[in-house]
């Protein structure tokens, strides 16, 4: 009987024995904390990284992030950091497969929708910030069309470039219609087609055809998918999340460069798209990009959370978009936050909506 009890005994140690140092080695390892903001050895730790590349959305245009990226390059943010970067002119759809394979480590995305359907199809990437709340994309009529709302456009020719933009296609959903009740239009890039009556509506940006369109004389009129249940976002930074997991510090210190830089361009958007001008290897149009960035600039003042700081992104921005890709049936289901957006580095350099900068006193 003591023999069996003392067994026992020997038995019910060793399991605990065992459980305990399997807890030990589940218990996660705190990372060491990155050296102080500004020192030395936060800018060895930025340096080792080696060689950051940054692809653009759509070449040198005036948008977010692209503008924030330029300027951080050329008003030395990105050096004072210790930070080795290299931006490369692209556009967003190559972009997100260069970060995807890690040949880029940030890219810029128009609207979290490239994101979302590069990790629908397996890419481990993340969105970081989305500066504006609000869509960029919007429907293009004459200011004496009789079109104003969804419901309107019910055999009306629709023009668009490529493929109908995934928001609009929602609009259309969620106001009792489909693609069937309307023309849709393949075209080029020349927007008179709307002013000389080829098309009914056309597929724009609130930045860029309207200005076209007005500088011909034209008298224009939007119509947002927004006040139409078909509300996006725009101007996001994408990161690999595997490289972003190996450097968490780097990650903190390139978009803190980025949202330095954007004080500059808010305060000062003559100088600053002249430096992006003076990037351009091809024709650059300053009155056009200027007011590009002048639009934007003012969706994203007036759509951001007075709350929060620049590029905050928020779990229901992501998943509204999820679920329109999934409504428009362009992705197969749609995707939670967490596998979309990672917001712990804009948490890290945000002290309340005050970006936490190197100290230069």
């Amino acid at each position: 009987m003591k023999k069996w009890l003392w067994l026992s005994l020997l038995l019910v140690l060793c399991a605990c024995s065992n459980q305990s140092a399997t807890s030990n080695n589940n218990m996660p390892v705190e990372a060491e904390p990155a050296p102080e903001l500004g020192s030395e050895e936060r800018k060895a730790l930025n340096a080792a990284a080696g060689e950051i590349t940054y692809m653009t959305g759509f070449y040198y245009a005036a948008s977010p992030p692209d503008i924030q990226a330029v300027l951080a390059d050329e008003l030395g943010y990105f050096e004072k950091l210790g930070l080795n970067v290299k931006i490369v002119p692209g556009l967003d759809a190559e972009g997100m497969k260069f970060l995807a394979a890690n040949q880029a480590q940030f890219a810029s995305s128009g609207t979290p929708s490239q994101v979302i359907q590069s990790v629908a199809q397996g890419a481990d990437i993340r969105g970081i910030a989305t500066f504006g709340s609000v869509g960029t994309s919007a429907l293009l009529v004459m200011e004496d069309s009789t079109i104003y709302a969804p419901e309107d456009l019910k055999g009306k020719r629709v023009g668009y470039h490529g493929a109908l933009p995934a928001n609009l296609i929602a609009m259309l959903q969620y106001n009792g219609m489909s693609l069937a009740d309307i023309k849709g239009v393949t075209i080029g890039y020349d927007v008179t087609v709307l002013s000389s009556g080829k098309v009914d509506a056309l597929t724009v940006y609130k930045s860029n055809e309207p200005y076209q369109l007005e500088k011909l004389g034209a008298k224009v009129r939007l119509i947002d998918p927004g006040h139409f249940g078909a509300e996006t976002s725009f101007g996001v930074l994408a990161v690999n999340q595997k490289w972003a997991e190996q450097h968490p510090a780097t990650v903190e210190d390139f978009l803190r460069a980025l949202l330095k830089a954007h004080e500059f361009a808010a305060a000062k958007p003559e100088e600053a798209i002249e430096l992006l001008a003076a990037r351009s290897e091809t024709v650059y149009d300053v009155e056009a990009e200027l007011n590009r960035w002048q639009v934007e600039l003012e969706l994203i003042t007036e759509s951001r959370d007075p709350s929060t700081g620049i590029g905050w992104q928020t779990s229901e921005q992501w998943e509204r978009e999820s679920k329109m890709l999934f409504d428009a049936k362009v992705i197969e289901q749609p995707l939670q936050a967490d596998q979309l957006i990672n917001n712990a580095f804009l948490q890290a350099i945000y002290d309340g909506t005050n970006l936490i900068w190197v100290d230069e006193s």
